[in-house]
């Protein structure tokens, strides 16, 4: 949890590690998640909507109060229907014309937002809400989650195809439903989206296999803008590094092989991590030639 506030006792015995997150929906939560739900459920194009997209039974759309019942919904099989219900409710705010943007009864769709995040934060939720403020996310450490973002405004510049591999594979990994082999995947896209067309601007079939052995045998051509510790030029040494992981990481790229396995939640949001510090060296011009 990021809140610095903390409980007295913990204050007065020194405690300084910070609580654990909660998942699902734990009972502290529940009232204050589900009166905020109540505020945008105002808008029934919006009940609707929740209840396609999450597959609900017809029962909620048919009760005297369908706003209410979604709002107070629960289903013993699924105990993240809830999260899902707010996840579904951000997008739904999103996408859902004219409230998308300006007021919406008395106050703005960032007003319900910030709302919602103060909520999460403040309840130890496990989840906030993801940058692109359609969604639910796992909780990231915030240093974490604004080098993304400096990786995502820097390939921006230079080609939007990095940017967009690199919000997915983050989606994919921190998501309400992580799908770890599409983050690692995705991840893998960003850097050779942002690198293949400035190390291997003429091949047919650029990878990042084939940067990473371009740059590799090349390493006396490339240089990095940092210095290392007789004043000249660093070598690209921890950029080859970088890349050998990432590349070689990916083991669910091929199947049926003695080394293949499925990707790891942990695998991959180390991969996205990697990937956003390669996109950023790479779009900013942290690795150059001599």
């Amino acid at each position: 949890m990021t809140s610095t506030w903390r409980r007295l006792t913990d204050r007065l015995n020194g405690k300084q590690e910070p609580e654990a997150l909660y998942e699902e929906l734990p009972d502290h939560l529940s009232v204050p998640l589900r009166q905020w739900s109540i505020t945008v459920l105002r808008n029934y194009n919006l009940v609707g909507l929740v209840c396609l997209r999450l597959r609900l039974p017809s029962k909620v759309l048919n009760s005297q109060s369908p706003e209410g019942m979604l709002a107070n919904y629960q289903d013993s099989r699924n105990p993240m229907i809830f999260i899902e219900i707010i996840d579904a409710l951000l997008a739904g705010l999103a996408d859902v014309s004219p409230f998308s943007s300006g007021r919406y009864n008395g106050v703005t769709v960032g007003d319900l937002r910030n709302e919602l995040d103060r909520i999460l934060l403040e309840g130890g939720s496990a989840y906030m809400i993801n940058p692109e403020k359609n969604g639910l996310c796992r909780r990231v450490d915030e240093t974490l989650r604004q080098s993304l973002e400096a990786a995502v405004q820097a390939a921006d510049k230079q080609t939007q195809g990095a940017s967009a591999h690199l919000r997915e594979a983050f989606a994919a990994a921190y998501g309400i439903n992580p799908n770890p082999s599409v983050a690692y995947s995705q991840s893998i896209k960003a850097v050779e989206a942002v690198a293949n067309p400035i190390f291997l601007p003429k091949s047919p079939e650029p990878t990042l296999g084939a940067v990473r052995s371009n740059l590799d045998q090349g390493r006396k051509k490339y240089e990095m803008v940092v210095h290392d510790r007789s004043g000249a030029p660093a070598e690209i040494n921890a950029v080859v590094e970088l890349l050998n992981l990432l590349w070689h990481g990916q083991r669910d790229r091929h199947a049926g092989g003695p080394t293949s396995r499925p990707v790891t939640q942990e695998a991959a949001e180390t991969a996205v991590h990697t990937a956003a510090l390669l996109v950023h060296w790479i779009a900013t011009g942290a690795i150059r030639k001599k």
